[in-house]
């Protein structure tokens, strides 16, 4: 077995790799979460075995030949996947930390910024900022693990995951009224 395919020449093991892998961030994954228009394969490609993507496209298929190690496999799955395994776990209840439409950081006003717990389980943040012409949006996950101690352990964790610059210190986070009970602390 060559180094380039240290786990052997069934997909379905790197498939299951990436889902274990994913499992830290998103416990809910499962491979019936995938995006249905996407296949992973491994073929003989000029007598050389090679990692490959397919996409479809209505009846076609656009494949794509992988330059990547095992490793390098499997981070490409989770890549390409994380999406249709966020998007398959429903938002169930909001928590608006209050005060976010009073900030303002390097001219964009902070929009929204709200926590959102999961029908499958799980914590999300959501945050949108902008200006005048322009703006964005970002979710951060929140690793089941950073619910295992206390309240303030686990804000000491969030905030390297969510800089204040994204919209709120540890300490006003710590003061929002309901956050706490919001998140099971």
């Amino acid at each position: 077995m060559s180094k380039k395919f240290l786990y052997g020449y069934d997909v379905n093991t790197y498939i299951d790799m990436a889902i274990e892998k994913m499992k830290y961030l998103y416990p809910w994954a499962t491979k019936e979460m995938f995006n249905k228009s996407r296949e992973y394969r491994i073929e003989k490609i000029n007598n050389e075995y090679e990692y490959v993507c397919i996409h479809k496209y209505n009846q076609e298929e656009d494949k794509k030949v992988l330059d990547v190690d095992a490793e390098g496999f499997i981070d490409y799955i989770i890549d390409m996947e994380s999406t249709s395994i966020e998007w398959a776990n429903e938002v169930e209840d909001v928590f608006v930390v209050p005060g976010g439409e009073d900030k303002v950081n390097c001219g964009w006003y902070l929009e929204r910024y709200e926590i959102r717990k999961h029908k499958l389980g799980g914590y999300s943040v959501f945050v949108q900022a902008g200006d005048r012409t322009t703006g964005g949006s970002r979710t951060f996950f929140i690793p089941n693990d950073y619910f295992n101690n206390t309240y303030y352990e686990f804000l000491d964790k969030y905030i390297a995951l969510v800089p204040p610059s994204f919209g709120f210190t540890k300490e006003e986070l710590q003061n929002a009224d309901g956050l706490s009970e919001f998140l099971g602390f």
